[in-house]
């Protein structure tokens, strides 16, 4: 999709500087961050993380991207609380309206969106703060605009994609819709079907190793490894890591620490 092609290095270059800041300043969620890491590494792994982890590095060795062993787990299957069925069809109805909107579609075929699917019953603060201002800012139309990718894992999880593909190129926006628009809410609502626990931590588990590559890579001013694409890594991430419930956060503070 051109605009995200574009917009991609004002979004990583953006991407850069909140990471900087996060590295540099006091934060709870770093340290809280910091003490589950402490507690995970003072106590023995379950099975399932163990074979997780395993799983992604395996996976990151095959296709040749920069991974290291002592990278701590995601929390267990025991520990983890999937965000429901009903949480996840919500912020896809609202991401889906902000994309479109970043896409620069009318108001009234957006107030059609809405009118069928009552997306902006599921905006966030932050979110309403784009949608419904008529002067975005560009970097407030660039972020809409790579929503799109944290979308696609959206309806991977609620069983709409067979599987996810190597993040090294954007998703099929077109295709991504079309889920949606071929559907009543009704009907959307009642195919979904969010999947297992287990196949949300796998892909959250190895999504964070990736990302740990892309950051890495950027710490030494160079490309992601193995035509990794950055911006669809941190999409995925976000949304893969607000499915599980990392650190209990809400959307708009979901973070990506590595």
């Amino acid at each position: 999709m051109k605009q995200r092609q574009h917009m991609k290095y004002i979004t990583l270059i953006c991407f850069a500087m909140i990471s900087f800041i996060s590295c540099t300043q006091k934060n709870n969620t770093l340290e809280e961050r910091k003490e589950k890491i402490n507690e995970a590494e003072s106590i023995s792994l379950t099975a399932d993380q163990t074979e997780r982890r395993n799983k992604s590095i395996d996976y990151c060795k095959k296709h040749s991207i920069p991974t290291i062993e002592h990278l701590p787990c995601i929390e267990s299957e025991a520990e983890v609380k999937i965000r429901n069925q009903d949480e996840v069809i919500g912020r896809v109805f609202a991401l889906c309206y902000l994309g479109l909107k970043s896409e620069g579609l009318e108001k009234k075929h957006l107030n059609e969106f809405d009118q069928k699917y009552g997306a902006s019953a599921y905006f966030t603060e932050t979110e309403k703060g784009y949608a419904f201002t008529e002067l975005p800012t560009e970097q407030q139309t660039a972020d809409a605009n790579w929503r799109y990718e944290s979308l696609h894992v959206l309806l991977w999880s609620l069983g709409y994609i067979d599987s996810l593909r190597y993040p090294g190129e954007l998703c099929n926006v077109a295709e991504d819709v079309k889920t949606i628009f071929s559907r009543s809410k009704e009907q959307f609502i009642g195919q979904a079907k969010l999947r297992s626990k287990k196949e949300i931590l796998d892909q959250a588990d190895l999504i964070y190793r990736i990302n740990w590559a892309c950051v890495n890579a950027r710490t030494k001013n160079e490309e992601p490894a193995s035509g990794l694409n950055a911006s669809v890594v941190y999409e995925r991430h976000y949304a893969l890591n607000w499915l599980i419930n990392y650190m209990d956060q809400a959307w708009d503070d979901v973070s990506t620490d590595t």
